[in-house]
């Protein structure tokens, strides 16, 4: 059997998808946050604010998307293991271009 003890332990990572428009208070997304960051089940929280709306209805209509990250990036930034991710953006350009 493999030894296992000296392998490093997989960190776990939560992703939270919003459309960010706005992000919402202890109501919402920031009461969610909190509180998935609190849980010991997570080393990471990631807010990934998404580029293109699934909803046809809703594209175009939202904030830029530079902006949403922007207003998550200071509602979030106080709490700990939490990081605000541009990845939706840099998956869908790489598609859009054909990776």
């Amino acid at each position: 059997m493999a030894d296992n003890k000296h392998q490093p332990r997989k960190r776990k990572v939560c992703l939270f998808g919003l459309s960010a428009d706005p992000p919402t208070g202890h109501g919402g997304h920031l009461g969610i946050v909190t509180h998935l960051a609190s849980m010991e089940m997570f080393d990471q929280v990631r807010v990934m604010p998404v580029y293109s709306h699934m909803f046809a209805s809703k594209r175009g209509k939202q904030a830029p998307f530079q902006s949403r990250i922007e207003m998550c990036q200071l509602l979030f930034k106080d709490i700990p293991n939490v990081i605000v991710s541009e990845a939706e953006r840099i998956c869908f350009e790489k598609v859009s271009d054909g990776l």
